[in-house]
């Protein structure tokens, strides 16, 4: 781990918090950041409409179930169906709720006008010099186009309950988790931490426990309380590199979780068949390149 103090994480609860925007028409979107990327949830009724005017890359967006959507661009146009993710190409963008719920979008550091807008901007107004930049893998097989992936087929309702579903673009990637029916075995939790990025975690059903320690530096002044508080949903929180991290959930019910990385883990880009779409997006050239390795294989940057 590093010798220096590790960033605080950011927790926003959406039920809880006033939302960074409401247009005219009543939709609430509540803006979260990170280091490389933006978290915008916006809780939605029929007609609503979420624009981009010219997103300079690609960027995801998140339709729970329940949530359904249309998306068009300068030159498609289609019909999003519920719990799915859609990859949108750089360049303008539009998507019309047709039914009541919440859309999750997320965006690279590229999108200023919304990193001002995060109610966390002040935690990086020394920037994240502790993250490895965002250096865009190759271009997809058939150029920047929208791709629309129901989740569905990626889930065995009689699998194991941690079913990871992968996906990943030009410039980032998302663990799509089936929805947990069951609680978590106390027994065999997964305490880690990332060197050099960090991880978002989106939780849009039940309620939460993000176990958080972070390390001990030379200065005492520094030091952080572990952290276990259980938290409602929908909500996310931004872990900072070097905090060891696990998640569970807890209470009744049905539960999801929604881990986003920027820039793509090259750990598990690597492992062939892991990413659904990984045939859509190639891998970059590592003749020449350097790789950072603490006991996993964690970002890939282009050699100096």
């Amino acid at each position: 781990m590093t010798e220096n103090a590790a960033r605080q994480a950011s927790v926003a609860c959406f039920d809880t918090m006033k939302p960074q925007e409401t247009d005219d028409a009543g939709t609430q979107t509540w803006i979260t950041r990170g280091g490389n990327f933006v978290v915008a949830v916006s809780r939605v009724k029929p007609g609503a409409k979420l624009t981009r005017e010219n997103n300079a890359d690609e960027y995801m967006v998140i339709l729970p179930p329940g949530t359904q959507a249309t998306i068009k661009t300068a030159d498609e146009e289609v019909e999003l169906g519920d719990d799915s993710l859609t990859i949108v190409p750089p360049g303008p963008s539009t998507i019309t709720a047709r039914t009541e719920g919440l859309i999750a979008r997320i965006i690279t550091s590229n999108a200023t006008d919304l990193l001002d807008k995060a109610w966390n901007a002040a935690t990086y107004a020394d920037g994240a010099p502790e993250l490895a930049p965002v250096e865009p893998w190759p271009d997809p097989v058939g150029g920047f186009k929208l791709r629309h992936y129901p989740l569905a087929p990626y889930a065995d309702p009689n699998g194991e309950r941690i079913q990871p579903r992968l996906f990943r673009s030009t410039n980032m990637m998302v663990n799509l988790f089936a929805h947990y029916h069951t609680r978590r075995d106390t027994t065999a939790l997964s305490p880690h931490w990332h060197e050099d990025f960090e991880q978002a975690s989106l939780t849009l059903h039940g309620r939460w426990i993000h176990h958080l320690r972070w390390p001990w530096n030379a200065n005492l002044a520094d030091w952080r309380p572990d952290n276990h508080d259980e938290i409602p949903t929908p909500s996310v929180i931004i872990i900072p590199a070097n905090v060891v991290h696990t998640s569970r959930d807890v209470g009744e019910g049905e539960s999801s979780l929604y881990d986003i990385f920027c820039p793509p883990r090259l750990d598990f880009a690597s492992k062939p068949g892991f990413v659904i779409n990984e045939k859509e997006y190639p891998m970059p050239d590592l003749q020449g390149a350097k790789t950072v390795t603490k006991g996993t294989l964690l970002s890939w940057q282009k050699s100096a």
